[in-house]
C-alpha cells in the first residue's frame, strides 16, 4: 500500500516534471511561431523575460503561502495556474505579442510556486533524503526532456496552439487528484527531522546561505542560458546531421521539421540528466560530503562551458549534456543544505529565497542570448562568459562548511502526518 511520503514524492515530482517542461517549452515553440508570425525568434524569446522575472520573484512569496496554508494546497494552486496559463497562450490571437507575453507571464508566476514549495516538501517526508531527491530530479529531468520533445510532436501532428493547450489540460487535471487526495487525508506533511552532526543556529545558517546565494545566482545563469540557448545552438550547429537525417527519412515518404529534431536534441539533454541523477542520488549524495560533491560538479562546468562555445555538432551536443548532468548534482546538495540548515517553519521562506536567487538570473541570462546572437550571428561569446563565470562558482564553494557533519544521512524523525480530513 501506498503511504503518505510516496504520495507526496509522487505528487511532486509530476509537479517538478510538469514545472519544468511548461517552464521551458517556449524555447522550442518559438521557432515554429517565428515562421508563423513572421517575426524574429529572438524577438519572440524576448516576450518570455518577464515571465522568467515572476518565475524568480513569485518564489519567496509562494514560500509564503506553502509555510501559512501548507504545501499540499500550494501544489494544487499550482498546477490550476500553470494549466490555465498554458492554455490562455494557446488561445491567443496571431501576431499579438501582448497578449502572449501577458499569458506567458502567468506561466512565470505559477510556476515559481513548485520549488518553493515541493523540494521543501520531498525532503521533510522523506526517509533516505538523497535517494529521494534523485527520484524527483529524475522527474524534473524528464520534464525537461519532454520540453523538447513534446512540442516538437504536438507542432507537427496539429499546431503550435496544441504545443500549449494538450500539456495545460495534463496540469489542470493532476491538480484535480491531488486536490482529491488532500480532502481525503491521503496527503500530508510534517516538520523537518533533526540531521544528526548538523547544529542549528544563525551563524550556520548565514554562512551557508551567503555561499549559496552567490553561487546559485551564477548557476543559475548558466542553467538559463543551456536551457533557452540550446535550441538556437543546436539549429546552427546540428544543421549538416539534422539535414542528412530529414533526407534520409523522405527518401522512405516520412517528411519531418527540423524543430522536431532540434526538439529531440534538446530532450536528449535531460534524458539523460535525468538518469545521472537519479544515480547520483543515493550513491553519491547520501554517501560523500555534499562540499566536495558540489565543488567538483563546479569546476567541471568549465569544460562543459567551453564544448558549447568551441565545439561543432555533436562536441556541443555533449557539452550541453554534460552541463545538464552537472547542474543536476548541483541542485539537489543546495536543496539537502538549505532545508538541514533552515528552522522546518520557515522552510517555504527559505526555499522561496532561494529560488527567488537562482531563477533571478533567467532574465539576464535570456536578454544576454538575445543581445549576443543579434550583434555576433551564434553564442559563442556566451558561452565562453559563462566558462568563466564557472570558474568563480567553484572559488566560492569552497567557503562552505568542509566537514564530515554535511555527509548525507538518512533523516531520523517522525513518519508524515496525513492531511486532516475535512
Amino acid at each position: 500500500m501506498i503511504d503518505s511520503a510516496q504520495r507526496v514524492l509522487l505528487f511532486s515530482s509530476i509537479g517538478h516534471a510538469l514545472m519544468h517542461m511548461m517552464t521551458a517549452f517556449y524555447a522550442v515553440i518559438v521557432l515554429t511561431l517565428a515562421i508563423s508570425w513572421n517575426l524574429p525568434a529572438e524577438d519572440l524569446l524576448r516576450l518570455y523575460a518577464p515571465a522568467t522575472v515572476l518565475l524568480g520573484v513569485m518564489s519567496l512569496p509562494a514560500g509564503w503561502a506553502s509555510d501559512r496554508f501548507g504545501a499540499p494546497a500550494m501544489m494544487v494552486v499550482m498546477f490550476f495556474g500553470l494549466g490555465l496559463s498554458s492554455i490562455a497562450c494557446g488561445l491567443v490571437p496571431t501576431g499579438d505579442t501582448f497578449a502572449l507575453s501577458l499569458a506567458l507571464c502567468g506561466i512565470g508566476a505559477f510556476g515559481a510556486f513548485y520549488h518553493s514549495v515541493g523540494i521543501g516538501w520531498v525532503i521533510r517526508t522523506a526517509k533516505e533524503q538523497g535517494h529521494a531527491m534523485g527520484v524527483n530530479g529524475l522527474w524534473g529531468s524528464a520534464g525537461l526532456a519532454m520540453y523538447g520533445i513534446v512540442p516538437g510532436v504536438l507542432i507537427t501532428l496539429a499546431s503550435w496552439r496544441a504545443a500549449f493547450i494538450v500539456p495545460g489540460l495534463v496540469c489542470i487535471a493532476v491538480g484535480v487528484v491531488l486536490f482529491v487526495q488532500m480532502r481525503q487525508g491521503k496527503v500530508g506533511d510534517r516538520p523537518m527531522p533533526a540531521t544528526p552532526g548538523v547544529q542549528l543556529g544563525r551563524r550556520e545558517f548565514w554562512r551557508v546561505f551567503s555561499v549559496l546565494s552567490v553561487t546559485m545566482a551564477l548557476e543559475g545563469v548558466i542553467w538559463q542560458a543551456v536551457m533557452f540557448g540550446a535550441a538556437l545552438v543546436f539549429e546552427v550547429k546540428l544543421a549538416p546531421e539534422i539535414a542528412a537525417l530529414r533526407d534520409g527519412l523522405s527518401s522512405w515518404g516520412i517528411v519531418t521539421k527540423t524543430v522536431l529534431w532540434v526538439g529531440l536534441a534538446t530532450s536528449m539533454i535531460y534524458v539523460v540528466s535525468g538518469f545521472a541523477q537519479y544515480a547520483m542520488g543515493r550513491r553519491i549524495i547520501d554517501r560523500y560530503p555534499l562540499k566536495v560533491t558540489y565543488v567538483i560538479a563546479s569546476a567541471l562546468q568549465v569544460g562543459a562551458m567551453l564544448a558549447l562555445a568551441m565545439g561543432n555538432g555533436y562536441v556541443a551536443l555533449l557539452g550541453a549534456i554534460a552541463s545538464a548532468v552537472l547542474s543536476a548534482a548541483a541542485g539537489p546538495i543546495e536543496n539537502i543544505l538549505i532545508a538541514r540548515y533552515t528552522p522546518s517553519r520557515y522552510h517555504g521562506l527559505g526555499f522561496g529565497a532561494k529560488f527567488v536567487v537562482a531563477f533571478g538570473a533567467g532574465p539576464l541570462a535570456i536578454l544576454l542570448i538575445a543581445w549576443i546572437r543579434e550583434t555576433t550571428g551564434s553564442l559563442e561569446l556566451l558561452f565562453l562568459g559563462l566558462a568563466a563565470t564557472s570558474v568563480v562558482i567553484t572559488l566560492v564553494a569552497l567557503l562552505l562548511p568542509s566537514n564530515d557533519r554535511d555527509r548525507g544521512q538518512e533523516a531520523v524523525g517522525p513518519a508524515p502526518q496525513t492531511a486532516p480530513a475535512e
